[in-house]
């Protein structure tokens, strides 16, 4: 039985938003910084692996879908600065976000964030 090409993508998704969590898990481990993570974003940010269908360039979906904003919410009470790192590490592993919807997506998912919308001045 054949896994629709939805389950593909959802799946890179996931194994993309990992990889970016720990590649900037690891940079920020390798240069001092004053606004590092406190926690592992990589298992953290997986949390929101239904969130790209949303944020990425090019979406047409007006909307965050399945579980993104339970997994922003979880995102943010935890560690916010994991979504900064996750949005920074996104390109260097060939997921290109649209950044107006990524700094957008607290109030699309109508949570209250001023540090995700200080993610571009960082």
């Amino acid at each position: 039985m054949a896994l629709p090409s939805r389950y593909y993508t959802v799946m890179g998704a996931v194994v993309v938003l990992w990889a970016a969590a720990y590649v900037s898990r690891a940079s920020s481990s390798s240069t001092p910084r004053a606004s590092a993570p406190a926690v592992d974003c990589s298992s953290l940010v997986l949390t929101m692996a239904d969130c790209l269908s949303f944020v990425s360039n090019g979406s047409t979906v007006d909307k965050p879908e399945g579980t993104c904003c339970s997994g922003l919410k979880t995102v943010l009470k935890t560690d916010a600065v994991c979504l900064c790192e996750a949005f920074r590490s996104s390109a260097q592993l060939g997921v290109v976000l649209n950044i107006t919807k990524a700094l957008a997506l607290p109030s699309a998912c109508k949570v209250s964030s001023a540090s995700a919308s200080n993610c571009g001045r960082q």
